[in-house]
């Protein structure tokens, strides 16, 4: 019984808003911890784009997750100043518009080195990590962070 009055209640509060069905299913699990989610970036041009897509996405579902984006690979290019998506808008705006919602960004020390991007070439607000690949097993196996690759 039980168990499907807070199936009940999960369904009612996916009803009434996006972010009440969050809600109602953090109160019967009795938490109100944030979901953490770390998204694993490695793309082209347009794989980057619909990955900051699908974290708004995200956002807009459960604005209180905990969100950090870790850009690896061909993804760090697009957090070089002046980088714009296959549709000629920046990058820059997309990645500000997710930091403003407390999304954190962070760039692959180890690509960076590789592809010989200083850090004063990315734009604001983006954290330099040693090693992107080190950091996502920090994040899943030390803070519990649900691992996401777009």
């Amino acid at each position: 019984m039980r168990k499907q009055a807070l199936t009940l209640l999960f369904v009612l509060g996916a009803m009434l808003a996006p972010g009440a069905a969050v809600d109602a299913a953090q109160a019967a699990a009795g938490t109100t911890e944030p979901v953490r989610v770390v998204y694993h970036l490695d793309a082209d041009s347009k794989g980057t784009t619909t990955a900051l897509h699908q974290v708004r996405n995200q956002l807009k579902a459960d604005p209180t997750a905990k969100i950090i984006i870790v850009a690896i690979g061909p993804s760090v290019r697009f957090l070089v100043k002046g980088s714009l998506t296959e549709g000629g808008y920046p990058f820059a705006l997309m990645i500000e518009d997710l930091q403003q919602s407390g999304v954190r960004v962070e760039a692959c020390g180890t690509t960076m080195a590789t592809l010989k991007i200083k850090p004063d070439a990315l734009d604001d607000g983006i954290v330099v990590v040693p090693s992107g690949m080190a950091e996502i097993a920090r994040l899943q196996s030390r803070e519990h962070y649900a691992y996401i690759k777009p």
